[in-house]
């Protein structure tokens, strides 16, 4: 008679058990999200996320070995998903210019249209290396591509990337500090535009035309 095996693990148990973790997963990083755009990195503990998350110490390590660990996870989450959608976006234009000041304007829309994101990404800082992974390179990569293009005169593309983080970054700040008005991402886009050589009335003229959407990346699961 051949030998059978018991075992409590029936793949619907197994699927229960996966959306329980990543529901746990989800809250914690929610939590840690909210005191970030609160606070900023510095002034968030592991037991304020945990509390906010209304979760013991022991289940936050079950997830993550630090509060740095979870931050950077926030940060993937939140802005890397932003990123991909961009780049499905570019991959659809041609003109360098479009392409760069369409990115700018839907990062100005997008911290309007959810202040927390917005106060996320400005209190985790410039000097924040995650932020500086996910948006530093794709910037540099948009400002390459226009310089290679033909569509603009920059002396050093480092340099010009760390100037238009920065000025980024400030943005976000504006937009969210203060009432918004009408056409400020275009306003933006314009100013940025200027500044990799972009004639005035050319940037004005690209910056106020009509952006496109942006897709959902396709999954992978």
């Amino acid at each position: 008679m051949p030998a059978t095996t018991n075992s409590s693990a029936t793949p619907a148990s197994t699927s229960r058990h996966q959306r329980r973790r990543e529901k746990t997963r989800a809250r914690l990083i929610d939590a840690a999200r909210t005191l970030v755009a609160e606070r900023g990195v510095d002034a968030v503990g592991l037991s304020d996320i945990t509390e906010a998350a209304d979760l013991g110490v022991g289940t936050f390590y079950n997830y993550f070995q630090s509060r740095d660990e979870i931050v950077e996870a926030v940060a993937e989450a939140s802005i890397e998903s932003l990123g991909a959608r961009m780049d499905l976006m570019a991959a659809g234009m041609d003109d360098a210019a479009e392409i760069f000041s369409s990115s700018l304007r839907h990062l100005v829309r997008h911290a309007i249209g959810d202040p927390l994101w917005g106060w996320f990404v400005v209190r985790l800082g410039v000097a924040h290396p995650k932020l500086i992974g996910i948006l530093g390179p794709r910037a540099a990569r948009d400002l390459r591509q226009g310089v290679d293009s033909g569509r603009f005169t920059i002396a050093d593309v480092d340099m010009t990337t760390a100037c238009v983080f920065g000025a980024l970054l400030s943005t976000l700040h504006y937009v969210i500090s203060a009432p918004v008005k009408d056409g400020i991402d275009e306003v933006f886009a314009q100013a940025m535009l200027c500044m990799v050589g972009v004639t005035p009335g050319e940037a004005r003229d690209i910056a106020a035309r009509p952006l496109p959407e942006l897709s959902d990346v396709p999954s992978t699961r």
